[in-house]
């Protein structure tokens, strides 16, 4: 499998019907992993369980990197709205329930479809940037700067620099539980991890 990003760019699609077809291939991808494992993830058995010609997919997706790459984007940005939703609801809550609250979305997310989630992070190897820097972003709103009128508590700029890193990586790891071990339990270790960092002095 290639890591590099596909060095071809990628046709928009302008019109519904384009937009389904990009959709349904996007769709058609974990159906594929959880039928055949990842081995059988082919532009052709991506089309044929999309229900697409192949002509049509390689309309809108150059090659197979350039599919890992818009299901990425299409991760981040439910990474995004899933932040923003922990933002609008616990933002003016303390540090504390605020971190409960982000990470219990973000790791409901990576629950879902974790074998795709795992071969998506193998094939756009940046693509726990994006995440680390949102997370910073929705810490900052609540960890403010002293520009922002009021003063950071004196261990801010250390919170700011362990939590989007700690959360990152704790979150991408819950998929991975394993018996008797459930991902229910790693879901609430991570919480409390993450609780027991911010209770230090």
């Amino acid at each position: 499998m290639k890591n590099e990003e596909s060095t071809q760019s990628r046709r928009q699609p302008r019109q519904e019907r384009s937009r389904q077809t990009v959709e349904a291939v996007l769709d058609a991808v974990p159906r594929v992993l959880k039928r055949h494992g990842a081995g059988a993830v082919t532009t052709n058995r991506i089309a044929e369980v999309a229900g697409v010609s192949i002509g049509s997919l390689y309309q809108y997706f150059p090659d197979k990197q350039a599919i890992f790459n818009a299901l990425h984007e299409r991760h981040v940005e439910d990474v995004k709205h899933r932040m923003e939703r922990a933002v609008a609801q616990c933002a003016s809550s303390t540090i504390g329930e605020f971190a409960a609250c982000l990470v219990e979305g973000l790791a409901d997310a990576h629950i879902v479809e974790p074998e795709l989630h795992e071969m998506i992070s193998a094939a756009v190897p940046a693509s726990s940037l994006g995440f680390k820097e949102a997370l910073q972003m929705a810490f900052e709103l609540v960890i403010p700067s002293p520009e922002a009128g009021t003063s950071r508590p004196p261990a801010g700029d250390r919170m700011l620099f362990v939590l989007p890193h700690l959360v990152e990586a704790l979150v991408h790891a819950v998929p991975q539980a394993r018996p008797p071990f459930t991902v229910d339990r790693a879901k609430g270790e991570v919480i409390r991890t993450v609780l027991h960092y911010l209770d230090r002095p």
